[in-house]
This record gives C-alpha cells, sequence and structure tokens, in this order.
C-alpha cells in the first residue's frame, strides 16, 4: 500500500493543545481556482473522447471496404489505441471529478472558518493575528461573582471553537486524502514507488523522485516557520504597546487618586498582560530557533538534490528531531478543572 504524507502545511497544529491560539485563517488555493482546474481536466478528457470514436472507427473497418495485410495490422494497431485512450479518457474523467469533490472540500472549509471567526467575536473572544486567543488563565483573588461567571463564560465558548476547530481540520485532511488517493488511483502517481534513476549515495540509495520532494517539503517547512516567527514577533510588539497603555492608565488612575477599587482592577490587568507579554516573549524566541533550524535543513536539502543532479554523491543521514529542555519551573496549567 502506498504511504501518503498530507497537510505539510499545518504539521505544526498536529500539537494543537487545548489552551492555545486557534487559527482562523483560510490560506489554501482558492475553492474557484481548484474547481475550474477541475472543469479544464474533464475538458480534456471530452477532447481524448473524440480520439476514442477515431480508433474504434478504424479498428472495426469491415473486410469490404479496407482489406488485405496492411489493413489488418492499422485494425490491430487502432484496437490497442482504442483501448489506451479508453483509458485514458476514463482516468482524466476520474480525476477531474475528484478535483471537483476536492474543491467543494476546501470551500467548506474556507465558509467553516469565517463562520468560526464570527462565532468567536460574537461571544467576545479576542480575535487577532487571525488566530481566536484564549481567556486570561487566572483572575484576581478580589473578582466579583460576575466577573468569575463572564470568565467561566468565556472559557466554554473558547471550549466550542476548539472543538470545531478540531472537526474542520479533520474533515479538510479526510478531503485531502480522498484526493490524493484520487490522483494514485486515476494518474498513476505513487510517490513511494517512484521509479525514477538512482544515485549512489555512500551504501545507501535514494532517487531524484525523494530528494525533490525532501527539498520541496523542507523548504515549505522553513517559510511556515518564518512565517510563525515573524508573527510571534508581532505578538510580542503589540502586547508591549497593550502594557504600556495600562500602566499609563495605572498612572493616571493614581495621580487623580481614583477608587481603590479602579486601582485594583487596572493593576490586575497589567499583571495580566505582563505575565502574557512573557510567555509570548518566550514562544517568539522559541519560534526563531525553529525558523533557524528549519532554514538550515531546507538549505541542506537543497545542496543534496544540486549535488545528485549534478552526479555528485553526498552523505545521507537521518537528523534527530530537536526537543527542548524541559523546564523545571514550568507546570502546565489544568484549564479542564477550570470548567468544571
Amino acid at each position: 500500500m502506498t504511504r501518503i504524507a498530507v497537510d505539510r502545511i499545518e504539521t505544526q497544529q498536529d500539537a494543537l493543545q487545548f489552551g492555545d491560539p486557534i487559527g482562523c485563517h483560510y490560506h489554501w488555493a482558492e475553492p474557484d481556482k481548484v474547481d475550474a482546474y477541475g472543469d479544464s481536466v474533464r475538458r480534456l478528457a471530452a477532447k481524448v473522447e473524440l480520439a476514442v470514436d477515431g480508433f474504434e472507427r478504424t479498428s472495426t473497418l469491415s473486410e469490404d471496404v479496407f482489406a488485405g495485410e496492411a489493413a489488418d495490422t492499422l485494425r490491430d494497431r487502432a484496437a490497442k489505441r482504442h483501448e489506451e485512450s479508453a483509458g485514458v479518457r476514463d482516468n482524466l474523467r476520474g480525476l477531474g471529478r475528484a478535483i471537483n469533490a476536492y474543491s467543494d472540500v476546501l470551500r467548506r472549509h474556507r465558509e467553516g472558518l469565517e463562520q468560526l471567526r464570527a462565532f468567536a467575536e460574537s461571544k467576545g473572544l479576542e480575535v487577532r493575528d487571525n488566530r481566536i486567543w484564549p481567556p486570561v488563565e487566572t483572575l484576581p483573588g478580589g473578582a466579583t461573582q460576575k466577573q468569575a461567571d463572564a470568565w467561566e463564560s468565556d472559557w466554554k465558548a473558547y471550549q466550542a471553537c476548539f472543538e470545531a476547530k478540531i472537526e474542520l481540520r479533520d474533515a479538510r485532511r479526510a478531503g485531502t486524502r480522498e484526493l490524493i488517493k484520487a490522483l494514485g488511483e486515476y494518474a498513476g502517481v505513487h510517490p513511494d514507488k517512484d521509479r525514477a534513476k538512482l544515485v549512489a549515495a555512500n551504501a545507501n540509495q535514494v532517487t531524484f523522485g525523494e530528494l525533490r520532494r525532501e527539498a520541496a517539503e523542507e523548504a515549505l517547512e522553513a517559510v511556515q516557520a518564518n512565517d510563525a516567527a515573524e508573527a510571534a514577533r508581532s505578538t510580542v510588539e503589540a502586547l508591549k504597546r497593550r502594557e504600556q497603555s495600562a500602566l499609563d492608565s495605572l498612572e493616571r488612575l493614581v495621580i487623580a487618586e481614583a477608587p481603590p477599587e479602579e486601582i485594583q482592577a487596572q493593576a490586575a490587568k497589567v499583571q495580566a498582560l505582563h505575565r502574557e507579554l512573557v510567555d509570548a516573549r518566550v514562544e517568539a524566541r522559541d519560534a526563531e530557533a525553529v525558523a533557524e533550524r528549519e532554514q538550515a535543513q531546507a538549505n541542506r536539502a537543497a545542496r543534496n538534490l544540486e549535488a545528485a543532479e549534478q552526479g555528485r554523491p553526498r552523505l545521507v543521514a537521518e537528523t534527530v528531531a530537536w526537543q527542548p529542555a524541559p523546564d523545571k519551573d514550568f507546570e502546565p496549567a489544568d484549564l479542564k478543572d477550570r470548567l468544571g
């Protein structure tokens, strides 16, 4: 059985955990363009139908019309071409239908993400950088019952968004697997059965197809990692501005000798923003480290492909997955207990 690896663009979201920001931005191919491509494949099948008819008519010419050794040879060849062209026609039709079906999958996924974003905004959740952010993890000790009820309601709304995101992701991936299956069935594309020329690499052998796929995947992951690092840096800058604005508001309340409860509430807001900023800085540093590592892997894969195409063998080694050292002071928040 052919092994298929799909959805490389969302590899990082395989580990989406409750309490993480939920992505609600559609960044896949436009459904209308995919649909148009499927239609073009089916139109090509209609053109091949003309060849199918022509070969069929030629292969069934009667002896009264065309006789002799040359006629028999022509009829035999036409019969073979008829069988081949009929197979091409059927494959193109099936592939076109599969592509059209996948465009519907993408269209439903895009609409689902739009509805997810609208739902989050209607529930008062924070939506920025094309992500739905979870509520603050803790409430100040002096929070009122009304504040506690609102906090619990926000977390329940976030939980609904999280479950909807998982369902959308799984449905799109199922559609992607169906498209890949159709590609293998109708187009004969089997990534694990690449019969391309072999290139020696010490005691091992690799195929050009594998090197090309590896280079493309590593390049894509490097682009995604750099985008994630840039988004993390933007988040840090935005939180710094929000924290400074909150500090300025707290200073004005103190100078104006506002009621103690207002000052306390503003101080709690400053503390919450500061904790969020600290976490965001840690995430930004991690994202930058991942981006540097992915870029290095992409460069190495590109050099391997270039060397193979030029006939120069290179060492092929397995890379060890990097894992951050455990933080002794980190204790994961148990948000499920807070939701009851």
